[in-house]
């Protein structure tokens, strides 16, 4: 009888560790991004990793960052899975669970930093983004760093914090 519980129990685990419905916000980007994969020939396939939760701008609501670096596109054109660039999201939370977008630029990649209380958002820069002047991006190169990302609550959006010191892309 222990067996046939514990059998039962783990089949019914993977039920239990189903993620909660993504707001409709972020969903419809995932399905455009999966159309992009289909036309391009591929299949979609894990693309809810593409998606963190966190709160980013401290209101106690979870936000959602979308970083298509992390999309996988199987048999598909290489537009997806690599930190080579692409596209980071974020949209905030509402009080309702809905979600609005607040944040788009492209980038080499996302991290979520969960030091504290709220956790941070970093995006992959280069170039003058990072410090660099068009002379030096011509001399030597684009040089990546990380930035991260700071909420303005009065245009209720996010932007690059250039304030901080760079630091280098991880």
């Amino acid at each position: 009888m222990k067996t046939t519980a514990f059998a039962a129990f783990l089949l019914s685990a993977p039920l239990l560790a189903q993620a909660a419905p993504l707001p409709e916000a972020v969903a419809h980007e995932l399905d455009v991004l999966a159309s992009v994969c289909r036309l391009s020939g591929g299949r979609p396939y894990g693309f809810r990793h593409a998606v963190e939760k966190a709160d980013l701008n401290g209101d106690g609501i979870d936000d959602y960052m979308l970083d298509d670096g992390e999309f996988q596109c199987y048999g598909g054109s290489g537009i997806f899975g690599s930190r080579k660039g692409g596209g980071v999201t974020v949209f905030i939370g509402l009080p309702e669970g809905g979600a609005e977008k607040s944040f788009f630029h492209g980038a080499f990649g996302s991290k979520l930093d969960y030091a504290g209380r709220q956790a941070k958002a970093y995006i992959g820069v280069a170039g003058t983004l990072c410090g660099q002047t068009h002379e030096e991006e011509k001399r030597n190169g684009y040089e990546k760093c990380s930035r991260p990302l700071k909420w303005n609550a009065q245009a209720r959006r996010f932007e690059i914090d250039m304030t901080v010191k760079r630091a280098p892309w991880y």
